[in-house]
């Protein structure tokens, strides 16, 4: 079976002939062109599809744009401006005015904020604003474009940005402020979810007859930090977003890329047919042998190699043992996606990623 069936056989609750095994290169490869020394073949659509073939990883993530914005907010500007290592962001609206920083780290080749831009309750009523704007259509040509590059070699979901509390912890407050408005304007913070959450719901309106058989909500989930919010916030609403793409045909995912304990359970309950980007130990809260319990029967497990794993203090002994255990306890069972959870670090060892799908099929 090719890369592409074996994970359409999970999906359809069939048994493959090796465990799948998918890796996220877009990490690593953004961070080595930006460094400028990323091997010129990747550097292209084309080439990133034989980056995947040659480090022998399913590819699922690279080309997932079903859709398009077209149209926001009147009169909003933006304005972003850098000094050295600080990049300042300024947002002019008509209801109000606000500003972030962050800071470039270049050793990982990422960024940092160090003042998110929301602190305060007329804050959340410009990102209200700017919410209520965005109109969406169909892009279905630029997803079509990826799978027929992609080929066997994988099969790309098609996605759906960070939505509602997720988007507010990772983009605008953080976790510190997020706490501070719900204890002093609980109202307003509802009212901020509820807007974006519409926005969110207006993109599954252009995937529902969308082409990709897969749909993933990309909200970076946790246990630690979003449990509570989650079941207060987004749980009715996965559940009815699911409804709907299951009556059109699709398979659901979400991005859990953060401790495990809490959130999973819920993640389950909603519908959902599989947590992606599940991180068990070393790097998580979870062992191995404890995931199909914590899950419960039906979820599909998509993770279990720990994105650190394939960098430094690791080697190829500690991807050999982690892929053993991952076999030993869940390949009997089904139900399982090995991949990456979460990205391939620039500073990886792709010789790892490809020993991974190596042992997939020795050892399966």
């Amino acid at each position: 079976m090719t890369f592409r069936e074996r994970l359409l056989a999970v999906f359809a609750g069939e048994r493959p002939d090796h465990l799948p095994w998918f890796a996220d290169l877009l990490y690593y490869r953004g961070a080595h062109m930006a460094m400028g020394d990323l091997p010129e073949q990747y550097c292209t659509d084309e080439g990133f599809v034989q980056m995947h073939r040659d480090y022998h990883a399913g590819f699922y993530l690279g080309f997932n744009g079903a859709v398009k914005q077209v149209a926001s907010a009147e009169n909003v500007k933006v304005t972003t401006e850098r000094e050295g290592d600080v990049i300042t962001t300024h947002w002019e609206t008509p209801v109000g005015e606000m500003w972030g920083e962050h800071v470039h780290l270049p050793h990982a080749e990422t960024t940092a904020w160090t003042r998110y831009p929301v602190s305060t309750p007329d804050e959340l009523r410009i990102v209200r604003y700017i919410y209520e704007g965005h109109q969406f259509a169909p892009n279905y040509e630029a997803w079509e474009r990826g799978d027929e590059l992609t080929g066997d070699q994988g099969l790309h979901v098609m996605a759906i940005g960070r939505g509602g509390i997720s988007s507010l912890l990772a983009e605008w407050c953080g976790v510190v402020n997020v706490c501070y408005l719900m204890a002093d304007a609980r109202a307003e913070v509802d009212q901020t979810v509820e807007v974006m959450l519409a926005s969110n719901a207006r993109v599954i309106d252009c995937l529902l007859d969308g082409p990709g058989p897969l749909v993933e909500f990309c909200d970076n989930l946790t246990g630690e930090v979003v449990t509570h919010l989650f079941k207060r916030y987004q749980f009715d609403f996965y559940q009815e977003q699911i409804r709907r793409l299951h009556e059109h045909g699709k398979k659901t995912l979400s991005h859990v890329d953060g401790t495990l304990k809490g959130i999973v359970p819920l993640m389950a309950a909603t519908g959902l047919d599989a947590a992606e980007s599940v991180t068990p130990m070393p790097c998580g809260d979870v062992a191995v042998e404890n995931l199909r319990e914590l899950a419960g029967p039906d979820l599909i497990l998509f993770g279990g190699m720990p994105g650190a794993i394939f960098a430094p203090p690791f080697k190829a002994d500690d991807v050999r043992r982690q892929v053993e255990e991952i076999v030993e306890h869940h390949w009997e069972y089904g139900k399982f996606v090995l991949g990456a959870a979460d990205q391939i670090s620039p500073d990886s060892d792709l010789d790892l990623v490809r020993l991974t799908g190596e042992l997939c099929e020795e050892l399966t």
